[in-house]
């Protein structure tokens, strides 16, 4: 064939191929690009319509994209989000795992991202959920970088991707309670964007109604703007193409917000037309919330939304359960659990379901089912920890990083260390043996040096302590001296109403006496009455005064033993012998619970009252006895035919007994020992001890073991026992100077270890049924965690209370500012207290203290760093090889130089350096300083010096000596200087606390001497009015009342006189406290100190002397107060006003009586201007100290 025949056939030949290629590659092309993009936005527009048309719509996309990758990774997208709302988590990652294989898009890619998010937000995989959201936030950066090229159907869906993205995270968020990033996460969302995605509008405006995204405004005015948000949300789901999804959702958060009553209220009240919108059955109002929530579950169940399905009968439960038909709340909580297994995927919200399920068992007392339900809410709230995934599914890569990390430390370490010992060879060949280091010689002095500062800085440390200590005593004795002047004040107001006894005798002694006219007589009568009346007022003041001191006295409750007190009252024993009495005292190691010195104050009274009554010859035993419940029983019933006041305790106690050989007590004397009337001689020391017996039992239901009882026998002696609450017991700690280490932490150490006692005590009480004592042990582990906190922040308030209300719970704020303290303790007397209100049906107590546990667990084991974790985790895996690579270079490096550095060691003065050795083994001994410097002068002695004499290394090596003698003399030095600081501030600590202690007893019985005398008198004058005004002719039964009322008056009178003979201390803190009764608080005053040369008083002469250079007039002019001519001049007698002015007046009587100058006293007057003029007369030699 011709050339260009062929030529031309193979022309036309390849141009027949070409063509066909074009017609192959153009059925090879996304042919159906169209009808896959129009079902795939069909599916998607179903999302919240229908499931079933959304995996059908999908489906047939999904087939006709084979050749379409962004399309077919669509279309797995929307049968991904079927298979999540069916629950079907194996399904769903089956179709995003697919999007991964088979496209590229980074837009699908994100979604599938996102969808994987909600995966693990549902399964509570907290560490998989950050690895998506690293990559999605990735993918978002670079779709971001391209946003402005992007088609519009591509832009609706970045929108879609964008949004659904920080919902997700919001969501996530909300369920591990992190209240900012949520926040922050929807802040994100632009609302103007999404109002071109309808779905993702209403997704926006459900997040912001159902509650936790506003946080501005009052809750009334927070209620109202998601109520706002959430009928926004029905009514655009509710109109011509309806979204079923979203109208439950916004019929079931409506339910949510409406079942408080209050709440309802205000919202009803606040939009009644959309209620009424709502309200298509017209339902009681009481009734909507469960209506809302069955309306809910219907939509729901007909949408197909498993978990959506699951809540709302939660929900629905809830509604029952404020109506309180507990039956039906069950029922729901069980069909949420039962309805669909795949549930249990959802750890959290299995965990609110059976957490709700706990408490309906027990409200219709089924404790068995309830405790399971419990035990499995808290075994779902370990699972869900965040920090549990970190520990599970990280492992891997988590021991990846720690050989990444220790390969890198080895590779520094090793490069160091080579470095290092070639270079030390190096010194080493050429300087030999002359230039050896004798550092690490050193080395152990260093360490002695370290552990000799800490010890140091504990003595240092213990006597700032005791300093403190003294000041917090003196802070107290000021306390208690302000408190005894309000007693002496009350004394003062007693002893004053004696004058109108005896007139009242004067006058009934005239009556008896008869022969006066019949007028006089009566004039007699009407004074009697008008003296009685006298005196009910003056017991009025008494009255109201005691009464307004009533639980000011505290209790200094403590666990403590008792062998001490035992110790003291034995170094009495020299004024029982002097009367040829034994005292034995038994020793004894008991701990109680009780005021340490009430406690001593009543094994003294009750044993100095044996002594009394014990003749020469006889004996006197002192022990303690712990009982327990089954003796508790048994003596109880014994004793109950003795004295009906025994009564059997459920708790263990101790029993302090004091017994004698006495004379002993007849029966009718037996049973009036402790009666307040009883004038037998010995009566009022034991009334006084049964008044602290009283107080303990009226403080708390753990004192009701105290009890004092009595038993004696006539000629034989007595016995007197108390009893009080057993202690905790607690290791006392040796402290030895040689080895002291730091203890600035061992008194709040021992606070939290109390605490986590009282925990387990609570633990305990529940397991064995006793409720409302575990309530008691965790009110009690409260106590000591609070004085911890308030140990670190003195001035804190924010101080846990058994039933946090509102606001954030102490705790709570506790672990935001970092405070120290033993949260797992707090999470043990929260979860406790639950569940024994959950047994006790205190509704309210549990959900507060469920809702603290809660919040504290999740908190706690929040993982705040996990995403950055997870980013640190995928770029430090590429590291490792390299640093594999380069430790075994450095490894096969290290022996080489080892041994040079080995055989180079100077081997020739070996004797001096192990005798360098030895000393620094005897200078790291536990003997004391001055021993150890006897041993060092020992080994280290001028024979051996002039044997090393020849070495080049002596002078290096008697340097090293030197240095650790200097060390051991200047720590002996500093040890003894700070032994007789802390010994001579611990005599200061001592003299304050036997001073404090005096007077915390004085008060104690002055209160017992006031109040007796209080109910044991107040009702004669009464009695006797009462007689003058129905029989005044019965003088005989009127002299017999008033003359044992002067005597029982007398009596009580004369004991509580007994208390404050003594005088007090006159000094600037007596004066400020003067000063403050009568000025405290008044802004407007204007005081001055008149010179002696103006003060003229007209009894100067009688004294033989010059008033002028012993008294000083101070005067306070209050410019606010008018002088009141009828109630101020009675401003400082028990008429007053305000009791205050009776402690002024008190206080200034009781400076004339320590001075020896009675001329003082204090007076009202009305200044120039007729203002209030407070005037007080006072020593000269003093007077400085009130200016």
């Amino acid at each position: 064939m011709p050339l260009h025949k062929i030529f031309h056939h193979n022309h036309g030949i390849a141009i027949v191929c070409v063509m066909v290629a074009m017609l192959v590659f153009s059925a090879c092309s996304p042919s159906h690009k169209g009808e896959v993009d129009r079902l795939n936005s069909l599916s998607y527009a179903f999302h919240y319509r229908n499931l079933d048309s959304t995996k059908v719509l999908a489906t047939r996309a999904l087939a006709l994209a084979e050749d379409y990758p962004a399309g077919y990774a669509e279309a797995c997208n929307n049968l991904a989000f079927v298979a999540i709302a069916k629950m079907d988590y194996k399904a769903a990652k089956r179709w995003l795992e697919k999007v991964e294989d088979r496209s590229d898009n980074q837009i699908e890619l994100l979604i599938a991202d996102v969808q994987n998010m909600r995966i693990c937000q549902r399964e509570a995989r907290n560490k998989d959920f950050y690895s998506h959201r690293e990559k999605a936030m990735r993918r978002l950066r670079r779709i971001g970088e391209e946003a402005s090229n992007l088609p519009l159907r591509e832009h609706r869906r970045t929108i879609y991707a964008k949004s659904e993205f920080d919902i997700v995270a919001a969501t996530y968020f909300y369920y591990v309670q992190q209240e900012r990033p949520m926040q922050q996460a929807l802040a994100l969302l632009d609302p103007d964007e999404l109002e071109q995605d309808t779905a993702q509008y209403l997704n926006y405006l459900y997040n912001y109604g159902s509650g936790g995204a506003i946080t501005q405004g009052t809750a009334n005015e927070i209620s109202q703007a998601e109520f706002d948000y959430l009928i926004r949300l029905y009514m655009m789901a509710s109109g011509s193409n309806p979204y079923p999804y979203w109208q439950a959702n916004a019929l079931q958060a409506i339910s949510e917000h409406i079942q408080d009553a209050d709440r309802r209220d205000f919202l009803v009240k606040n939009n009644l037309p959309a209620f009424q919108y709502l309200n298509v059955e017209q339902m009681p109002t009481e009734l909507l919330a469960g209506n809302f929530a069955q309306r809910a579950l219907n939509l729901f169940s007909e949408y197909g939304d498993v978990y959506q399905t699951a809540g709302a009968y939660r929900t629905l439960a809830e509604c029952y359960w404020q109506i309180r038909d507990y039956n039906s709340a069950g029922n729901c909580l069980t069909q949420a659990l039962t309805q669909n297994k795949a549930i249990l995927q959802a750890p959290d919200l299995v965990a609110s379901i059976r957490e709700r399920l706990c408490l309906v068992y027990s409200a219709i007392d089924k404790k068995p089912q309830s405790d399971y339900n419990r035990n499995i809410y808290l075994d779902l709230q370990e699972q869900a920890r965040q920090d549990k995934q970190l520990e599970a599914r990280a492992a891997q890569l988590d021991d990846n990083a720690v050989q990444l990390n220790s390969m890198i430390a080895a590779v520094i370490f090793v490069i160091i260390l080579v470095i290092f010992l070639l270079y030390l060879f190096d010194c080493m060949k050429r300087r030999k043996a002359r230039n050896n280091s004798v550092e690490d010689l050193l080395i152990p002095l260093h360490e002695w040096e370290n552990d000799n500062k800490q010890a140091i800085n504990a003595l240092s440390e213990r006597f700032e302590e005791v300093n403190e200590a003294r000041d917090m005593v003196q802070f107290h004795i000021s306390e208690n001296r302000r408190r005894n002047m309000e007693q002496r004040a009350k004394v003062s107001l007693v002893n004053s109403i004696t004058p109108f006894i005896d007139r009242m005798i004067h006058e009934v002694d005239r009556l008896e006496e008869g022969g006066e006219p019949e007028a006089i007589r009566q004039e007699r009568y009407q004074y009697i009455s008008e003296l009685a009346d006298q005196i009910n007022q003056y017991n009025g003041v008494l009255t109201d005064w005691i009464q307004m001191r009533q639980g000011s006295i505290s209790l200094r409750i403590e666990s403590f033993p008792l062998q001490p007190l035992f110790d003291i009252v034995a170094k009495g024993k020299m004024s029982f012998l002097m009367r040829g009495i034994n005292l034995e005292v038994r020793p004894t190691d008991a701990v109680v619970k009780a005021d340490r010195t009430l406690t001593l104050f009543m094994i003294n009274t009750i044993a100095d009252n044996a002594r009394k009554f014990t003749p020469s010859g006889g004996k006197v035993m002192i022990s303690a006895q712990v009982v327990d419940q089954a003796q508790v029983v048994d003596q109880a019933q014994v004793a109950a035919s003795k004295n009906s006041q025994v009564a059997a305790s459920k708790d263990s106690y101790v029993e302090i007994s004091i017994a004698d050989t006495g004379k002993g007590m007849d029966e009718t004397t037996l049973s009036h020992v402790f009666d307040r009337t009883y004038t037998g001689g010995h009566g009022f020391g034991l009334l006084n001890c049964k008044g602290i017996i009283d107080k303990y039992r009226k403080m708390s239901t753990l004192f009701s073991v105290c009890h004092i009882h009595a038993e004696s026998e006539e000629g034989k002696g007595s016995r007197f026992s108390f009893r009080l609450p057993c202690g905790i017991r607690r290791m006392q700690m040796v402290l030895v100077l040689a080895l002291m280490i730091s203890q600035a932490s061992a008194a709040t150490g021992n606070l939290l270890k109390r605490a986590d006692a009282y925990a387990d005590s609570a633990y305990f009480c529940n397991i064995n049924g006793r409720y409302q004592r575990t309530l008691e042990m965790a009110d009690s582990a409260r106590t000591y965690l609070n004085r911890f906190y308030l140990s670190v922040h003195p001035d804190g308030k924010y101080l846990m209370v058994s039933h946090p209300k509102k606001g954030t719970a102490a705790e709570i704020q506790w672990l935001h500012d970092g405070l120290p303290t033993n949260y797992d303790v707090i999470l043990d007397i929260r979860n406790e207290s639950a569940v024994a209100a959950l047994a006790l049906h205190k509704w309210e107590l549990y959900e507060s203290n469920n809702k603290v546990y809660t919040q504290l667990f999740r908190e706690r084991s929040a993982d705040n760093s996990l995403g950055d974790y997870v980013r640190t985790m995928q770029v430090s895996e590429n590291s490792k090889a390299v640093a594999i690579v380069l430790l075994i270079i450095l490894l096969l490096q290290l022996p080489l130089a080892y041994y040079l550095l080995y055989y180079r060691h100077i081997l020739r003065y070996r004797y001096a350096v192990d005798k360098i050795n030895g000393i620094n083994k005897v200078l790291l001994s536990s003997e004391d300083e001055e021993s150890k410097l006897q041993r060092i002068n020992l080994l280290w002695n001028p024979q051996d010096a002039d044997k090393m004499r020849n070495s080049q290394l002596f002078p290096q090596l008697n340097k090293v000596v030197e240095q650790i003698l200097q060390a051991l003399r200047k720590s002996i030095d500093m040890r003894k200087n700070e032994a007789m600081n802390i010994e001579m501030a611990e005599d200061d600590l001592h003299r304050a606390e036997y001073e404090n202690d005096k007077l915390h007893i004085a008060n104690s019985v002055l209160d017992n001497c006031l109040s007796t005398l209080k109910h044991e008198t107040m009702y004669y004058p009464s009695r006797i009015r009462q007689l003058i005004d129905t029989t005044p002719d019965d003088v005989t039964s009127l002299h017999e009342l008033v003359d044992y009322y002067k005597s029982i008056y007398n009596m009580l009178s004369a004991q509580a006189m007994e208390q404050v003979e003594s005088t007090v201390k006159c000094d600037r803190d007596l004066l400020n406290y003067l000063k403050t009764l009568l000025v405290g608080g008044v802004k407007n005053y204007t005081s001055r100190i008149k010179e002696e040369d103006e003060y003229h008083h007209p009894a100067a002469d009688n004294r033989g002397g010059n008033r002028k250079s012993i008294y000083a007039i101070c005067q306070y002019i209050l410019q606010d107060v008018d002088y009141d001519e009828k109630k101020h001049p009675h401003l400082f007698t028990p008429l007053t006003s305000d009791m205050k002015y009776l402690v002024a007046r008190q206080i200034v009587r009781e400076i004339g009586e320590t001075t020896n100058l009675r001329g003082c006293g204090i007076q009202t007057k009305s200044s120039e201007d007729g203002k209030l003029m407070i005037e007080i007369v006072l020593p000269r030699k003093i007077i400085d100290l009130i200016r």
